[in-house]
């Protein structure tokens, strides 16, 4: 059984969005993320606060208003860099990500294979099988994968049969 499909970059940048949703950090993480954003803007209105060579004294309100428009603004340049280093990511139009490739079901594993590599993924290393609205991606490491767009598959039932035959042969399920 084969698949011959062309990815695109709108491709990968669906698969990074899957990757980030699935490895995102947990409530938790997030509330240390911004306990720790508070407090360095809290520093920093401190820091302000005592640098204030004006005679009027700091009062309490200024110095919590400069504290979030500090955290705020970490957080902000944060994000940016974030978005920044994404772009950078991005794979080469020559390279073994994007571009045609065709992908074969074997007994040894999912065969990928393009113009410019050949990789084989046994079974025992499937992951997960993720079935979105446009794509099939097939989960190799936490972030790293086998991306199917919809568009690959003539129909529904091929592409159900396909993840099927995934799922059959690496004992894992959708999700």
């Amino acid at each position: 059984m084969s698949i011959k499909t062309d990815i695109t970059q709108e491709d990968y940048t669906a698969f990074v969005k899957y990757v980030a949703r699935s490895v995102s950090a947990t409530s938790g993480e997030k509330m240390v993320r911004i306990f720790i954003a508070i407090a360095v803007g809290f520093g920093i209105g401190f820091a302000l606060s005592l640098l204030n060579l004006s005679s009027h004294p700091t009062t309490l309100p200024a110095m919590l208003c400069g504290a979030f428009a500090g955290a705020f603004l970490l957080m902000v340049l944060i994000g940016q860099i974030s978005r920044r280093q994404m772009q950078r990511m991005r794979p080469a139009d020559d390279g073994v990500v994007l571009g045609s490739q065709e992908l074969f079901l074997e007994d040894a594993g999912i065969r990928q294979q393009s113009g410019h590599h050949q990789s084989v993924f046994r079974w025992t290393l499937i992951r997960a099988v993720a079935v979105t609205d446009r794509h099939v991606f097939v989960m190799v490491d936490r972030i790293a994968g086998i991306i199917l767009p919809r568009r690959a598959f003539s129909s529904d039932g091929e592409r159900e049969q396909f993840v099927s035959e995934i799922e059959r042969r690496s004992g894992k399920t959708r999700t």
